[in-house]
């Protein structure tokens, strides 16, 4: 019985909490985390309700797109201002130029870079809670949202005429999920889970829903008189921009080729990379063909190609398709 009345107390006690934050008229207690300029706030103030997502963005690149070390040495330690508006925005909603925050600048394109929008916080779907908050915006369903700052990609995407119900820049670097909007008390308690997206940001995401997104294939494999001879082939069979893909820094895809003997060792390798700006990346439903010929005699012997995203330093990889050979 003790038990029973203290659990009723405790949910008395959140409804009073969850009453307490809104004024008798319907006004709201925390405008200042739809501020902008010197008084916008930290995200850190999202992760007080949006736990999960707050976790998933403080990992992705969006977080780290004004710190990471390859941005600071390709602006020259941030001397060329014109990058810092997309890579701090202060809200991405604006029919001029993205201007940076003044505020906060480490935290990248941040929560409210998206969804600052008219001194309201808004996004995909109706909500309601202790900030100014817009009625749901369809916008943020579309490719568009992404193309304010990616716009190289963006263009891409449209001359592919993909908008007729296939993928969207969302469909492949968000994943669907279904949750709660909000993950603290009190305010949990009145939400129901939702459909939503992860807030990853990430191309290795894509590559994760879609296995067979980019294919590698070893095709016309002989072997005679001392030599291996074929052919890898490439495919982008459903990844609407080309790979790689961007407008500024450093991008490159390194496709590796390796003859590997029956321990695995490698015995030989081929590389070739892929550019934009070189015209080489693999467009979308491209078919290319790399060549190989390695010298070998015996009959033991494995093939085995990778595609990798990689750095200017290589010191940062990420694998986006492979595949093995065995006679």
């Amino acid at each position: 019985m003790y038990f029973k009345s203290l659990k009723l107390l405790q949910i008395f006690l959140s409804i009073l909490s969850l009453a307490s934050c809104f004024l008798p008229c319907g006004c709201i207690v925390y405008p200042e985390l739809a501020e902008k300029g010197l008084k916008s706030p930290p995200s850190e103030r999202c992760r007080e309700c949006h736990r999960d997502i707050y976790n998933e963005w403080r990992d992705s690149p969006h977080a780290h797109s004004f710190t990471n070390v390859a941005f600071k040495e390709e602006t020259n330690e941030y001397q060329f201002t014109f990058c810092i508006g997309c890579h701090a925005p202060e809200t991405i909603f604006t029919d001029k130029k993205i201007e940076p925050r003044s505020k906060n600048l480490a935290e990248g394109v941040n929560c409210n870079s998206c969804h600052l929008n008219d001194c309201k916080l808004s996004g995909p779907t109706p909500a309601y809670g202790p900030h100014p908050i817009a009625e749901k915006n369809a916008f943020f369903r579309t490719s568009e949202l992404c193309g304010k700052c990616h716009l190289g990609t963006f263009k891409a995407w449209q001359v592919l005429h993909v908008s007729g119900g296939k993928k969207t820049c969302q469909d492949c670097h968000m994943p669907a999920i279904k949750r709660k909007l909000i993950q603290n008390d009190p305010w949990q308690k009145i939400h129901s889970k939702r459909e939503g997206r992860q807030h990853l940001f990430s191309c290795r995401t894509s590559f994760d829903e879609n296995e067979n997104s980019l294919k590698l294939s070893f095709i016309k494999v002989t072997q005679s008189k001392g030599k291996i001879k074929g052919v890898l082939e490439l495919e982008n069979t459903d990844i609407p921009h080309s790979i790689p893909t961007g407008d500024y820094g450093y991008r490159e895809v390194v496709v590796t080729i390796e003859l590997q003997d029956e321990t695995g060792r490698v015995e030989d390798s081929k590389r070739e990379s892929l550019f934009v700006e070189m015209k080489t990346a693999l467009k979308y439903k491209e078919n290319r063909n790399i060549p190989f010929c390695f010298d070998w005699s015996k009959d033991s012997y494995a093939l085995k190609a990778n595609m990798i995203r990689t750095s200017f330093n290589k010191d940062s990889n990420i694998l986006l398709a492979e595949t093995i050979y065995k006679p």
